[in-house]
């Protein structure tokens, strides 16, 4: 009994190591909502490595994301522009925080509930 009790706090721990370890997880199933000099869009981000943003004249793009050594970088399905790279910080819903884009505008970002 000792040790399946043992084996279970075990895993318990591995398991909230990598859900801790994952700068995104509270991403996921939630919107971020950003506002900036080119106007306001909402981006999704997927666990499958994978986002849509809606843009400010209401089209909307998809493409992959990655996250190494603390950047995450988003690359535009079909596109040849530089990914837009930013720090890779875990976030609460509600919370607001700067972000600057490629072309070093400052832009606000904020994760809110829902898709």
């Amino acid at each position: 009994m000792r040790l399946i009790f043992s084996a279970a706090i075990a895993l318990l721990m591995l398991t909230g190591g990598a859900y801790a370890a994952d700068a995104f997880a509270s991403f996921y199933g939630n919107t971020v909502k950003i506002t900036g000099e080119a106007g306001k869009r909402t981006v999704m981000i997927n666990e499958d490595g994978t986002y849509s943003s809606t843009l400010p004249d209401g089209s909307t793009i998809t493409g992959t994301w990655t996250n190494k050594d603390g950047t995450a970088c988003f690359n535009q399905d079909g596109s040849d522009a530089e990914p837009y790279c930013v720090a890779a910080e875990p976030r609460e819903v509600g919370e607001t925080w700067e972000l600057t884009a490629p072309d070093g505008t400052k832009e606000k970002a904020t994760l809110v509930a829902g898709n």
